[in-house]
């Protein structure tokens, strides 16, 4: 038998926490997409300002936006056609892939507390 090799097919396969946040989010409500998205722009914002005030901020094109790996333009997924899920990944993609990292296990450890309690 031979090892296969995985290989990622969806952009967020890549990243550790982003396959698992995005299906939590999946079976949530329209409601609490906007409750979380409204928090985690508020990070995102967060984290911008402060980047901002480095002596050199790092800059920062959204490699994976540029690459195509989140094309938004096609809006084929469910999270593409819900407007808080596609704002919150739009303005996380902008950042650092470190921060973008931390937001997305931030997120996957709150949904999961939600979740158990």
């Amino acid at each position: 038998m031979q090892n296969k090799k995985f290989t990622p097919k969806r952009w967020y396969d890549t990243k550790p926490y982003t396959s698992e946040v995005l299906s939590i989010l999946k079976d949530l409500s329209l409601q609490s997409h906007y409750d979380i998205a409204r928090e985690v722009l508020k990070i995102v914002e967060a984290i911008k300002v402060n980047s901002r005030e480095l002596e050199e901020p790092p800059l920062s094109l959204g490699v994976e936006r540029v690459m195509g790996l989140y094309a938004q333009n096609y809006k084929r997924r469910w999270y593409d056609k819900n407007l808080p899920i596609n704002r919150i990944f739009r303005s996380a993609s902008s950042l650092q892939d470190r921060d973008f990292q931390n937001i997305m296990q931030g997120m996957s450890e709150s949904l999961k507390e939600d979740d158990e309690q």
